[in-house]
């Protein structure tokens, strides 16, 4: 949803406009590294059949799964197995896409289907596109059925491809194993996930209060939230923050991780050492305990809710949307959901977006998500790797200009498609239903084109920045959240950790993850005192802490630090 929503927001999949025609064209006028010389040769040329005149010819076949989604719709009697995005790849690409097999995303069927073929020995697709489940992509890396791909990269990936890759090398980290690329990283669009802080600016008003910029006033505003009736009601039924601790590091609604982070200790992460030598688990450090302590104190004060535990993002972040609350944190694209549900059930009501508070050290942080996609893996005995990547191209394209191949919005509403979650595009009929995108093109466009007052890089971009200019959700919300992020991008973290599940990981994980949680929420709601941290610490180490540390530490320094 989230990826759908930042895409719709800022129309990054809006077309040209105009009713274009399908059409076989070559792809060489518009997209520069689809195309190769005109010679026929695959030795001239580097490619694995002739190719002429940006395609293949003959044709040449490509086999693959389909994982149909709940958002995938087909129209006009179309396919799977026949649809407008594969008669259009092979008239353009030359390249003929055959389904072996498709299978329901729900209740992981399609991976249930993919790990039994592997199994069983059956005929497995030329290439599998794994999304955002690492368990799958690992199994099949693990496998050996899939090809290294670090000289087919330098050989065949086109400039664009290999621009995005060299700007942003830790997208191989997941992928990598024994100094070898086993699979295509394919990003998504950044920053999407960095937690803002937005607050009730009518209350800060009403109080004569000042945003806060560090934890003590952070705190002095919460009281006040809770204390001063900023609702007007003469009632004492207000929260200062509205928080969820059902999934302290992962939820990006009502996100803890800037809370935390402000005590230099977030959920979950895998963290550098100062000399960037070796990696340390955030959960089990000192910064931990006093950020568990301050979250004592905030349930006791009542500043956040006592069903903090039991609430997710979605059901945290109705506090704020309610009038209940006077601060929520949540990414950019907040302003165009939830957050305009707060004037709808509050007349009158008003938020702002802030940076988020810096801790008792002057530094703020917060939990960022990796650009990473998902995992394009090509099939060992697929003979044309080459094409994998002129495909990847098309979608590059598709993904820059808002169409490839004449498939523009305009064109497939005009012709009986409908949208398919929020966007119209038929890209994900094929096996890369995310594209292949620049991570921080958009975000780059709207604020340095844009904002600033220049045209747009191409024609559907401009289109975007028209229609974000007469919404005001974007124009005055989101890219405001957008610039806010920006000016504060070094308190993003990402995990440093991207490897895949350590062998201590498989058996302990789970068990120690439990552990860490109850002991967090024991200590919150004080039916542990925060001593109890420190013993929590020390079982975690001698129960397998200690031993994934150096797995990961291991992964680390062969991966990372190439040593």
């Amino acid at each position: 949803m989230v990826t759908v929503l930042a895409l719709s927001s800022l129309a990054a999949c809006s077309g040209k406009s105009g009713n274009e025609a399908v059409r076989e064209t070559n792809p060489a006028a518009s997209a520069s590294s689809v195309s190769s010389n005109d010679s026929g040769s695959a030795e001239a040329n580097g490619e694995t059949a002739p190719f002429k005149n940006g395609k293949y010819d003959p044709p040449i076949p490509i086999n693959i799964a389909v994982d149909v989604g709940d958002d995938i719709q087909y129209f006009n009697g179309e396919t799977a197995e026949k649809n407008i995005l594969f008669d259009q790849t092979k008239a353009n690409l030359g390249l003929d896409i055959h389904v072996l097999w498709t299978a329901p995303g729900k209740n992981d069927g399609f991976k249930t289907k993919l790990l039994l073929s592997l199994a069983s020995g059956e005929k497995l697709p030329d290439v599998v596109f794994t999304g955002g489940d690492s368990e799958l992509m690992n199994q099949l890396i693990d496998s050996g059925k899939f090809m290294a791909l670090n000289d087919s990269i330098d050989k065949y990936a086109s400039e664009d491809i290999k621009r995005v890759y060299n700007e942003n090398p830790d997208l191989f980290l997941p992928v990598t194993r024994d100094g070898k690329a086993m699979a295509l990283p394919i990003p998504i669009f950044g920053p999407n996930s960095p937690p803002l802080m937005y607050i009730r600016q009518d209350w800060l008003d009403k109080l004569s209060l000042k945003a806060p910029t560090n934890m003590d006033e952070l705190e002095q505003v919460m009281d006040a939230f809770v204390n001063k009736d900023p609702d007007g009601n003469n009632k004492k039924d207000t929260y200062g923050a509205a928080v969820q601790l059902k999934n302290p590091g992962g939820d990006i609604f009502a996100d803890a991780t800037a809370l935390f982070g402000a005590y230099g200790a977030i959920p979950g992460i895998w963290r550098k050492s100062e000399d960037g030598q070796s990696l340390s688990y955030d959960s089990v450090q000192p910064g931990m305990k006093t950020a568990l302590g301050k979250f004592h104190d905030w349930l006791s004060k009542g500043y956040i809710s006592k069903d903090a535990a039991q609430q997710d993002g979605g059901t945290a972040t109705q506090l704020f949307t309610s009038g209940k609350a006077g601060i929520v944190f949540g990414p950019n694209w907040f302003p165009y959901f939830p957050l305009p549900d707060l004037e709808k059930n509050v007349p009158g009501a008003k938020y702002k977006v802030y940076p988020i508070p810096a801790g008792p050290d002057g530094k703020a942080e917060r939990r960022a998500m990796s650009i990473f996609g998902g995992a394009l893996l090509i099939n060992k005995d697929y003979a044309h790797p080459d094409a994998v990547f002129k495909y990847a191209q098309a979608m590059y394209d598709m993904a820059r200009d808002g169409q490839v191949w004449g498939l523009t919005r305009d064109f497939l509403m005009n012709n009986g498609y409908q949208a398919q979650g929020s966007y119209f595009q038929v890209s994900k009929y094929g096996f890369l239903p995310n594209y292949f995108v620049d991570p921080w093109y958009q975000i780059d466009g709207y604020l340095d084109y844009m904002k600033e007052g220049k045209p747009g890089r191409s024609p559907s971009e401009q289109e975007g920045f028209d229609t974000c200019q007469k919404n005001p959700l974007c124009i005055n919300g989101q890219i405001e959240s957008m610039s806010t992020w920006r000016a504060q991008k070094d308190a993003d973290v990402i995990s440093a950790f991207a490897g895949p599940t350590t062998e201590t990981q498989k058996t302990q994980g789970d068990y120690l993850y439990k552990m860490e949680y109850e002991t967090m929420i024991k200590i919150i709601y004080g039916t542990t005192p925060i001593d109890g941290f420190d013993a929590f610490v020390e079982k975690w180490k001698s129960s397998g802490g200690d031993k994934i540390t150096q797995e990961v530490n291991d992964w680390y320094t062969k991966n990372v630090l190439k040593k």
